[in-house]
């Protein structure tokens, strides 16, 4: 997996989920593993030798298992060595059996558990491929990876919290609807300024976050700041079970020169829930009037593919959305169904962080007419992964296919080119118009486009 330098400056909402380039292609089947003591092995073996994108010797794999060993025991001051095994490539059973007896021999012999010796040579197996986008995670890890894409529930009263630039005051940067902070009245812009009756001034924002948790069902004390309000507004608020959205959205007021409110989205991160949550999100800013859209893939580093591609077809019908290429298999285009699509101009925004299945989102948008990108070139990641979780709760992501553009570009180590080009200004504030040059000019393209409408 490939940590993405983001500088986080999106409204609060899962920092996790803005550091990973992901790029699953598919969803992640458990694999049914056969009851053996290194099964996870034998199923990453397999599935690197059969499924990786690029054709790998045995050879290959059996000495990135050595060097992953050598290397685990090295880092833990331990002295013993594997011994170099060659592969048998006419028979893959007899190289697995001489890879179970090197892990076993070498774990007896360091007198270290069998399970991280067997995890130690699946990563080394992995990073033999020289692929940087394929490796293994332990259960630990993979716990993390899962929370970044899609984040356990927590109790608290559903608000995104971040630190006013100005007044230093813990604020609310973004109210989760249907939630217990928007039910009882908590406004975005809130400046949190006492909670339980202890004062916040000074307190970092993970400590804020500490206090608005609590048991569901249990009560909070809130006092805000209000922009406009003569006194601070006090709210008791009963908490509850939630899930951490990975998509945020709020109404643009109309603008001058432009009459018409517009329905803003960020999505931070591509997960299984994410095309439910863009859907809630979509229909009610739809239903506020929205006559036209900005989507913010800006720091998205990806996610599962499906989920951009369902988010895709709001906008696109019947027409391609990306064709996939496998090893020894036929090109297979994706086609978007032939539905119904609001005809609404929409924007795009991306930037350099812009990578992976957001990139498959917006090179199909701007192929097939539907958006114009405005920011700077995305990442340029054109392949993608396939993950595969086993029972014992780690998991292997391999790079599995390449992909092109509708338009069949290849993106990979290239990026992809917005409409408009504008980079990101100085103590950007993104999502806030009088602080985002970047938003500023999407309302700028939406603007012409509906200047070109009326004359």
């Amino acid at each position: 997996m490939e940590s993405m330098k983001t500088r986080n400056r999106l409204p609060r909402l899962v920092a996790t989920a803005l550091l990973l380039a992901v790029g699953l292609c598919a969803k992640p089947v458990l694999a049914s593993l056969p009851d053996t003591e290194h099964a996870e092995l034998h199923e990453s073996y397999r599935l690197l030798l059969t499924k990786f994108y690029n054709r790998v010797e045995p050879q290959a794999l059996m000495d990135g298992a050595r060097k992953g060993l050598d290397d685990f025991y090295k880092q833990h001051g331990l002295r013993v060595r594997a011994t170099p095994v060659q592969a048998d490539p006419s028979d893959d059973d007899a190289t697995i059996d001489r890879l179970d007896d090197m892990i076993s021999h070498t774990a007896s012999a360091a007198r270290v558990s069998p399970v991280d010796a067997t995890y130690a040579a699946i990563e080394g197996m992995a990073q033999a491929v020289g692929d940087k986008y394929t490796t293994f995670f332990t259960p630990p890890d993979f716990r993390k990876f899962n929370d970044a894409l899609d984040p356990e529930k927590i109790s608290g009263i559903g608000v995104i919290i971040e630190q006013d630039q100005v007044t230093k005051q813990v604020r609310a940067a973004y109210v989760v609807p249907d939630t217990p902070a928007e039910h009882a009245g908590i406004q975005s812009g809130d400046q949190f300024i006492a909670i339980d009756g202890h004062p916040t001034a000074g307190m970092a924002v993970a400590d804020v976050s500490k206090m608005l948790r609590g048991k569901p069902g249990s009560m909070v004390a809130v006092d805000v700041r209000r922009d406009g309000a003569a006194a601070p507004i006090s709210f008791s608020i009963v908490r509850s079970e939630l899930q951490p959205p990975t998509v945020i959205s709020k109404m643009l007021p109309a603008q001058k020169g432009l009459n018409e409110p517009i329905g803003y989205i960020v999505v931070a991160a591509f997960g299984r829930e994410t095309p439910a949550q863009f859907d809630e999100a979509y229909t009610r800013l739809l239903s506020g009037g929205a006559h036209a859209f900005v989507i913010d893939l800006r720091y998205d580093g990806g996610g599962y593919v499906d989920s951009a591609l369902d988010i895709a077809q709001h906008f696109i019908s019947a027409q391609d959305l990306l064709t996939v290429e496998q090893r020894d298999m036929p090109a297979e285009t994706v086609t978007a169904p032939n539905a119904p699509v609001l005809n609404r101009p929409v924007v795009v925004l991306v930037n350099q962080y812009t990578a992976s299945a957001s990139e498959i989102m917006a090179g199909a948008l701007q192929d097939d007419g539907a958006a114009e990108l405005v920011g700077t070139k995305t990442f340029g990641k054109g392949v993608m992964q396939t993950l595969t979780p086993f029972p014992d709760g780690s998991a292997i992501k391999i790079t599995t296919a390449h992909y092109l553009t509708p338009r069949h570009r290849d993106i990979n180590l290239k990026g992809i080119d917005p409409d408009v080009a504008i980079d990101e200004n100085r103590d950007a504030r993104l999502g806030e118009l009088d602080h985002d040059a970047q938003l500023r000019a999407a309302v700028a393209v939406i603007e012409k486009k509906f200047a070109a409408v009326v004359h």
